[in-house]
């Protein structure tokens, strides 16, 4: 079954590396062989782009943001595994860390590096935009307690209330259920009711006759993160939400 998930992802390499740890395929010095590699990889792209950041990656030659191919995503992965970083590797991440916080415009990220929003044109999903980088300053903010990472995760939850109903379908990656988990995320964070409330409100529109007339049809409708895998297991997680956690994403181990 976890195969499938793992077939039917969108392909991103931040994806693929959380799907190989939690199969427990890699031991620990090989998961640390590919924590280096990346951020060796990551340095070495900066340096060449001439970056004023230490660490940054490309994907077919945009430089994302976002959590589906971007940067935010694979510093929470790092963050993961910090453990095994050496301190020098450590500092650069959380350099790369608090760059991508300054980079923050009107509660929302830019889908690449460099990019204006324009708030007509903002996504606001969790393949690009605040629902998806929200995870990575929800997991800075879980190790170190500095209360900018939950300030930032916070104002992501604040923007995703106000323009998180999505017309690309109910699923996770841009879709309803994708928006609504930052709630369940920030439920945990903080143990406010008022997520959990977001959450169930997000979860009831799916099923409204208005969402179903203006969405879009669902076309891949077995996979995890386009279809409707990912929002079953977001109404599951309403079910259980002190337990919930984005699937494939988690920040609380």
């Amino acid at each position: 079954m976890i195969k499938d998930v793992f077939i039917k992802t969108d392909g991103s390499v931040a994806d693929n590396i959380c799907v190989f740890f939690i199969l427990q395929i890699l031991s620990k010095d090989q998961i640390k062989s590919v924590c280096q590699a990346i951020i060796e990889s990551g340095k070495q792209y900066a340096r060449r782009k001439r970056k004023p950041f230490p660490l940054m990656y490309s994907y077919y030659g945009t430089e994302y943001l976002g959590a589906a191919h971007g940067l935010s995503s694979v510093l929470q992965m790092l963050l993961s595994y910090q453990d095994m970083l050496s301190r020098a590797e450590k500092d650069l991440v959380w350099q790369s860390v608090d760059f991508l916080m300054s980079q923050e415009q009107n509660c929302n990220w830019p889908a690449e590096l460099g990019a204006i929003i324009e708030r007509e044109n903002e996504l606001v999903h969790w393949c690009h935009g605040a629902p998806g980088v929200a995870y990575l300053f929800a997991k800075a903010y879980l190790i170190n307690k500095k209360p900018q990472y939950l300030d930032t995760c916070i104002r992501s939850g604040e923007l995703v209330w106000q323009k998180g109903l999505l017309k690309k379908g109910p699923g996770i990656c841009h879709g309803v259920a994708g928006s609504a988990y930052v709630f369940l995320l920030l439920y945990r964070l903080t143990g406010n009711s008022k997520y959990l409330y977001r959450a169930q409100r997000f979860a009831e529109f799916i099923f409204t006759e208005e969402f179903k007339a203006g969405s879009l049809s669902v076309t891949s409708i077995y996979s995890l993160f386009e279809g409707l895998s990912g929002t079953i297991c977001f109404l599951v997680d309403l079910l259980q939400p002190d337990q919930s956690e984005f699937p494939l994403f988690s920040i609380f181990v």
